[in-house]
């Protein structure tokens, strides 16, 4: 059961995958390049082109079978195979000779246009006295108008109406309802009276005004779309306009940031401050989620060099782009999070040795970063910073500064955590002598 509900969803992924290759109008294309697009919508009709002609090919051999075999519907069946192929190769060859060519694109996309319902005329043509045919060959015209209006162009679809409705009038008039039949040697001024109280004349009328109507909600269908469209490419174009400016200046920020920072990123310090974070938040009681998530954070800033020169290597923009931009501007965002944290403790530490931490600049440092895991990484951090060799200070022994910590140093952390990290102060004097 499940092997053939898994073959079933493959077929589905498959028919959806041939779609999109044959006829997804925006399959790899870049919608900013109006060539590229036209290029596209150009290709899909070809296909769209061929599919009908293998139709219209299908409806001639069910006319030829229908027929009782005479000799000139078979003729036309079989020369049908052969001209549905020749035609769909001359449209590839027109579409391709210049793929990035706006003026031999828009021809082709006229000649596809006329082609389409030049081809519905003419099946039209063959099957209109046919009384089961009829019908389903005049609907071909409304089908060749709707794969015209693939295009969304409001141009073509205005250009195209004038001459649409001439030819389908001719078609009223010369094979639907047989004029020249209807005369009776009458004069056009004795026959067009009578005329007019015929039933052909209100079904033509009825015929003419339900092709304008289909014809004007197609235009307005087409109209809409178009101008969705290019309000999507503008849209686009500013996006990636912003995108580009922003991955530029954040790329200068972050190298200024990185150029600056040098000594925060210092990969011995930075594992061993992980080490210790890592014990100290089992002591506290973390759970494990958090615990994994802080061993990361306390290593983040170390990425760097994943950020530091992306971001301005960023010429050219797509939706790809767009997600690496997006993931490494949060990894930045990470990085820099982390750097603040790693600035604050050099500035707890520098203040208290120079005795110029106050009131104010205790509430100050409280504000940042006051969640318990970036407390945790704080505390170890500060502990290291206090033992080791710094421009501004020399190395502390363990118990000056646990006294540290005791009085001045513990106002900044949660008093849970202070009293977990005095109570096993042996074991992290151990791990940072053993490190």
């Amino acid at each position: 059961m499940k092997r053939r509900l898994k073959e079933k969803w493959n077929l589905k992924i498959l028919g959806k995958g041939i779609f999109a290759k044959y006829f997804g109008f925006e399959q790899g294309v870049d919608i900013t390049d109006d060539v590229a697009v036209l290029f596209r919508r150009n290709v899909v009709i070809k296909n769209i082109v061929f599919v009908s002609n293998l139709m219209y090919s299908v409806i001639l051999f069910v006319l030829s079978l229908s027929a009782h075999g005479q000799v000139t519907d078979w003729v036309v069946t079989f020369i049908a195979f052969p001209l549905t192929y020749v035609i769909n190769k001359l449209l590839k060859k027109l579409i391709n000779l210049d793929p990035h060519d706006k003026t031999k694109q828009s021809v082709a996309m006229y000649v596809s246009a006329f082609y389409i319902f030049f081809s519905s005329i003419l099946i039209y043509a063959r099957l209109y006295q046919k009384e089961y045919f009829e019908t389903a060959a005049y609907i071909l015209m409304y089908y060749a108008i709707v794969v015209i209006s693939l295009y969304q162009e409001r141009k073509l679809m205005a250009q195209s109406f004038q001459g649409l409705l001439a030819l389908l009038t001719l078609i009223h008039f010369i094979w639907t309802y047989n004029i020249q039949n209807l005369v009776n040697n009458e004069t056009i001024i004795e026959f067009l009276p009578r005329f007019v109280t015929l039933p052909e004349f209100g079904d033509i009328v009825l015929r003419t005004l339900l092709f304008i109507l289909f014809y004007f909600v197609v235009y307005a269908i087409v109209s809409m779309g178009q101008y969705m469209q290019e309000e999507r490419k503008k849209e686009l174009i500013k996006r990636r306009q912003v995108q580009g400016d922003f991955s530029h200046i954040v790329g200068d920020l972050f190298s200024v940031v990185f150029s600056s920072s040098y000594t925060l990123m210092e990969k011995r310090h930075a594992s061993q401050v992980q080490q210790m974070a890592v014990k100290l938040s089992e002591y506290y009681g973390l759970s494990q989620p958090k615990i994994e998530a802080m061993t990361q954070y306390a290593l983040i800033h170390l990425q760097y060099q994943e950020i530091k020169n992306l971001l301005n290597e960023m010429n050219t923009f797509s939706e790809q782009t767009y997600d690496v931009l997006k993931e490494k501007t949060e990894l930045g965002s990470r990085i820099a999070k982390r750097m603040q944290l790693a600035q604050k403790c050099e500035d707890i530490a520098r203040a208290h040795i120079e005795d110029t931490a106050n009131e104010k600049f205790l509430k100050e440092m409280l504000v940042i970063q006051p969640e318990i895991e970036s407390q945790i990484i704080l505390l170890a951090d500060l502990y290291i910073t206090m033992r080791g060799p710094k421009s501004y200070k020399r190395p502390m022994a363990h118990s000056i500064v646990l006294k540290s910590f005791q009085s001045d140093l513990g106002h900044y952390f949660d008093y849970d955590l202070k009293e977990r990290f005095l109570k096993f102060h042996d074991e992290f004097s151990e791990m940072y002598n053993n490190f």
